[in-house]
């Protein structure tokens, strides 16, 4: 028992060795290769399964991790039949319909988001890309790491640098999760796809990484290797991710036309898809009716994130935002206006998003963007459902920062009514935006707004 404390204490002591190099390395918004274009070799999920390294059935406290990381992956995530469910009947008729040469289990545009799609020469002899989105899809192919992360003088830093992917970062792990989710320029989810059936799509990363199954404990050795935890930040950079990869979408060229069609994607569903009965145009984005209108839920957010973290930018940012949509809504514009809006706007919010990363999202900070997510129901920014689903989990998310935060009497009051703002949410195509906005007044006032 001594001498395992005394290893506990050493390997902490070794491990805290490169933290304050980390977190500086965080703060200049540290650039890492995705997983699945590392140069690295996969070297398959099997060898994180013993059970002396992830595979315990059970949680061990002996050790700075869990060590049963393996077996709650296998288990309870879902990712883990991202892979399957390329083999079922509707996975078979998008393959079809979509015209594709191989069987969706086979077809590149499918096993990108659903496997850890990495080419041939960068497998090992272990690897299997039934495993579906495995350990080496997040963090990273372990050809280079595997080895040097278990060494006695291991630390996080020195992981990354060979190769491991930094989830711990707030907005690493954003893009990572948004390449999928969302789609971004090396893994493209494009309009034909959900045409021929593929679900609607969408994601708010603090809420979907909430809903994951745990493998990891947030505790004090964790964070002397990677830096403190905060739900906050990583929400605010979902955001700014999720952004990002709609404005790279709207200013590629290569990717911004079908035929005399623009992408779709670009444009919030509802805009197109609703009853032609509803008759609920609203002016608040679209310059005149008949117009389909950008998908600007995560920019709506990011603007909430703007004023609350870094004010001195919101107005520029606003201004940017509102000539993007002016841009795709005027009558005489042409792509290119609308490519230059677009990367105008991208570029300000990468320099944005680099001040934003730096401020500490305390409870003054939390609070201010909670009561302005809820404020936004007066101006009727949640117009369109896709803006509605965004504010509804990412009030949730700041509510339960708050609560982390110490602020429990505003979070048990936004949660005391989320399920009633849910109800509106179940169906999409039946989105009622005055009652979800009126449902939020109620609360304004409630949260002292």
């Amino acid at each position: 028992m001594k001498a395992n404390a005394l290893n506990r204490c050493f390997n902490r002591l070794l491990l805290a060795l490169g933290t304050s190099l980390l977190l500086a390395a965080h703060t200049a918004g540290m650039a890492q290769t995705m997983p699945h274009q590392s140069p690295h070799q996969s070297v398959g999920t099997v060898n994180c399964a013993s059970s002396t390294c992830h595979g315990s059935i059970a949680e061990r406290t002996a050790t700075p991790v869990l060590q049963n990381e393996y077996t709650t992956w296998l288990r309870e995530d879902p990712h883990t039949q991202a892979y399957a469910v390329l083999k079922n009947a509707q996975s078979q008729r998008i393959a079809k319909n979509l015209g594709l040469a191989q069987p969706a289990h086979e077809a590149k545009v499918c096993l990108d988001c659903h496997s850890h799609n990495v080419p041939a020469s960068k497998q090992g002899p272990r690897f299997d890309k039934s495993d579906g989105v495995n350990c080496e899809a997040c963090h990273g192919p372990a050809e280079k790491w595997i080895k040097t992360h278990v060494e006695p003088k291991a630390s996080h830093t020195k992981n990354i640098e060979n190769g491991l992917y930094p989830t711990s970062d707030p907005y690493a792990a954003a893009k990572l999760c948004t390449s999928c989710h969302v789609g971004d320029s090396s893994r493209p989810i494009t309009h034909q796809i959900m045409g021929a059936g593929h679900p609607r799509i969408s994601i708010e990363v603090e809420t979907f990484m909430a809903l994951e199954p745990p493998h990891y404990r947030i505790d004090e050795d964790w964070v002397k290797r990677k830096g403190a935890y905060d739900a906050g930040k990583i929400w605010a950079m979902g955001q700014f991710a999720s952004s990002a990869n709609l404005l790279e979408l709207i200013a590629d060229t290569k990717r911004n036309r079908q035929g005399i069609m623009p992408e779709l994607m670009m444009f919030d569903c509802h805009a197109c898809h609703s009853p032609m009965s509803k008759q609920d145009w609203s002016k608040d984005l679209a310059r005149s009716p008949g117009q389909a209108r950008i998908n600007n839920s995560s920019l709506i957010m990011v603007q909430a994130i703007v004023r609350a973290a870094a004010p001195q930018h919101s107005s520029d940012i606003a201004k940017l935002v509102n000539q993007l949509h002016i841009a795709s809504t005027s009558p005489a514009a042409n792509f290119a206006e609308v490519e230059r809006a677009a990367n105008v706007l991208h570029a300000q919010l990468n320099t944005v998003r680099k001040v934003v990363a730096t401020v500490p999202f305390n409870e003054q900070v939390l609070e201010k963007i909670l009561k302005d997510l809820v404020n936004m129901a007066a101006s009727n920014q949640y117009a369109d459902f896709a803006g509605a689903e965004q504010a509804y989990m990412s009030i949730s998310s700041v509510a339960n920062g708050l609560a982390r935060k110490g602020n429990s009497r505003i979070a048990q009051t936004v949660n005391s009514k989320m399920d009633r703002l849910l109800k509106l949410l179940s169906n999409d195509e039946a989105y009622d935006r005055e009652a979800f906005q009126s449902e939020l007044l109620a609360l304004k006032a409630a949260v002292g707004a």
